[in-house]
Formats: structure tokens, sequence, C-alpha cells
């Protein structure tokens, strides 16, 4: 294996930190991590290396956010450390992304019980005590946004993606919006810890267990909206997963309605960064996004339901 100057760094700064740990077998990720690289070392140890000066917060809220919230928490959390201000070190946990694929495959009763296990998840992070929380340091969540900042934001993304848009996309985009913008108490909630990003790549799906091994990826966790972690698993794994939750974490009528503004309006909001990059020719933070539908995947096939006639 060939590795770069950034790669050989990284592993100097671990030996200088844990010169007993053994570098045989790492494995290094720069695609995953929005704000950092990442080395996995003999499937035990997770490092993270910030790429950008102006990301070390987010290493600092994981640690802080994680290593308060595991004691309300039953799915195993990562143990995380601030090893430096730019490096953090945790525990792996085992697993891989609960892609929607992988989850339609499975049979009735194990697709109940992750949505069990993850609606009991969100429900135990969303009613820890404020209080206790606002004691420990916990802050805003990075996705924490006030009426007037949505109404900005989408005021700009409009603007900057209009000129890319056919008149269809801008029916389609107003019919979201509108709702959002004429109540002026849609953005009205209750602010509580929240994950932030909620995607599949941070749900840990164990094959041989058939079960959720853990959650990660805490670096937007903080206080916000509840709706906010809906909308992520309403965008990837859809309404049919999101209503199964719904038995074990009731979602309010109010939070719901959020939650498909949230997933509705992600893309967009994706598009008017790209818009940025195209102005200024910047193209160095841009990535391909994978976002799964209410489709079934590749290869499956309904299940046909047979009603037999009744008899005359």
């Amino acid at each position: 294996m060939i590795l770069n100057s950034n790669e050989l760094r990284y592993i100097e700064l671990i030996k200088s930190k844990f010169p007993q740990l053994d570098l045989s077998k790492i494995e290094f990720n720069k695609t995953d991590g929005s704000y950092s690289d990442i080395a996995i070392v003999n499937n035990e140890v997770v490092f993270k290396f910030t790429k950008y000066d102006w990301s070390a917060v987010f290493l600092r809220n994981e640690t802080e956010v994680t290593g308060f919230i595991r004691k309300f928490i039953t799915l195993p959390l990562p143990e995380s450390e601030l090893i430096y201000p730019n490096v953090s070190r945790r525990n792996f946990i085992k697993g891989s992304p609960l892609y929607r694929s992988i989850l339609l495959k499975l049979d009735f009763h194990t697709q109940d019980a992750i949505a069990r296990q993850i609606a009991t998840f969100l429900k135990e992070l969303h009613t820890i005590p404020v209080k206790k929380a606002q004691h420990a340091g916990i802050g805003d969540s990075q996705m924490n946004r006030t009426r007037e900042d949505w109404l900005a934001e989408l005021d700009t993304m409009q603007r900057k993606i209009s000129p890319y848009c056919t008149d269809y996309v801008k029916e389609y985009l107003r019919q979201i919006i509108q709702p959002a913008t004429d109540n002026e108490e849609f953005f009205t909630f209750q602010p509580v810890i929240i994950h932030g990003e909620l995607t599949p790549n941070h749900i840990l799906f164990d094959k041989p267990s058939r079960k959720i091994s853990g959650i990660i990826g805490f670096a937007n966790a903080g206080f916000g909206d509840p709706a906010f972690d809906f909308g992520m698993l309403l965008d990837h794994l859809g309404e049919n997963f999101l209503m199964r939750m719904h038995k074990y974490y009731p979602i309010s009528p109010e939070n719901l309605d959020r939650a498909r503004f949230y997933a509705y309006i992600s893309t967009f909001l994706w598009f008017s960064d790209v818009c940025d990059m195209i102005t200024t020719r910047d193209f160095s933070r841009f990535e391909v996004l994978a976002k799964d539908r209410d489709i079934s995947p590749l290869g499956s096939f309904p299940q046909v339901v047979r009603v037999k006639p009744s008899k005359k």
C-alpha cells in the first residue's frame, strides 16, 4: 500500500501518542467524513483528523456530546476522546451502513425490530432533560435554525438555483416552500438534543445478529428541532419506515410536516451549494450524494397477496 503525505503524517501522530499501538493493519477513509479524514486501526480504534482548521469544532462537539448522552442511551455509542485539538480517537463499532436496499430485503419482523431500535434511540435522545444538558455545556446543533433563518435561507436558495430550474421545478419547489412560509407557527418547536445527521451511514447494522449495533456521527449533535432527525430518516429510508417507528415513538402531525419539509428541501439546499461552486469554480468540497426513495431495491419482486373468492 502506497501512502500519501497526509497518511504518513497521520501515522506519525498516532505513533507519537500511542507508541504501544499495533499499526500493522490500518485503513484510511478520506471520503466518508465530511470534515475529517478517518483512519481505522485493526478494526479496534478509529482516529479522525480534521481536513480544515475550522472543522476542529466538530470533533470537539462530537466528543463532548457523546460523553454526556451515553448514560441516557441504550444503543452502543462511540467512546470518543480529543487527543489533539484536530485529532480524536474512538472505539470501533462493528457494523455496516443501514442502506435502504438492505433494510427492505429483511423480513417483516426484523424490519420492525430495527424500527423499534431507532425509535427508542431517538425517544431516549429527545427526552434527555434539558437543564442537565445545558449544565453539561451542550450547545445548539449546527442544524438548529429559527423561522427567520429559514426564510432568509430559502430566499437565497431560490435566487441561486432559479436560473437552472424549469418552470416545472420552480412550481414543485413552490409547493414545498409555501405551506411552510405561509404558516407563521410552522417552525415553532421545543428544542431537544438531536443527532443532527442521522443518515444511513451513521446507523450501523450488524448482519449476523440482524440488529442495529450502534449509532455514530454526532458532529452536528446539540439542541434543535426533533423533526430534523425524523426528516433525515424520511429522506433516506422512506415514510413507510417512519410509520413503523411511529408505533414506538409517536410523531405529532406538526413534527411530521416539518420532517417532510426538511426531507424535501435537503436536495435543493445541496443544489444551492453546487451553484456556489459553479460561481467560484471551487469544487474542492464537491461530493456526489446517494439517496434512496420509497422504491423497491433492484432484484426484488413484489409479493402478491392472493384473496380467495368468497363462497356465495
